[in-house]
């Protein structure tokens, strides 16, 4: 087996486990047992990202899977649940700056396909914000998500 057959299987062996916990970490009926579950399924996306999924996919799905667990449930003292720790965790990861994205955004079509993907992880990475961002504490990471936020539409 070649060495790239090998990394993508091994990629693919830890998306299986991320999927297979991520059921649990989703489901309603498991209670306060998803937050363990989402525990175990970041472990596994952890282990895929160091046998080469993306940066940014390993960040959307983590993202999203934080959100939705902070809709359920108070974040109380870890700060992984913490809905300002996200939005600044979403912000770190961000491949571009506010003003960059909102000056690409205007004439996205014509723009290089690197620029375009760059856009759609701005894009894919904000959607756990529109989930929490009323949980958001008021200051300057709640502006700056928000206007974040009011640009996502435009986005591609």
């Amino acid at each position: 087996m070649k060495g790239s057959e090998f990394a993508a299987d091994c990629v693919n062996s830890w998306l299986a486990a991320w999927q297979h916990n991520l059921i649990y970490a989703q489901d309603s009926g498991q209670g306060e047992t998803r937050r363990i579950w989402a525990r175990v399924a970041f472990a596994a996306l952890d282990g895929a990202e160091q046998a080469g999924l993306s940066a940014w996919d390993a960040n959307m799905s983590r993202f999203n899977l934080r959100a939705l667990l902070i809709t359920d449930f108070d974040p109380g003292d870890d700060p992984l649940w913490d809905p300002d720790r996200l939005a600044l965790d979403v912000l770190e990861a961000l491949p571009l700056s506010l003003e960059q994205a909102a000056d690409w955004a205007e004439d996205w079509r014509v723009r290089p396909r690197d620029e375009i993907l760059a856009l759609r992880i701005c894009k894919n990475l904000l959607a756990s914000m529109e989930l929490i961002a009323d949980r958001l504490a008021e200051g300057p990471v709640k502006t700056q998500i928000d206007r974040w936020i009011d640009l996502r539409p435009r986005l591609p």
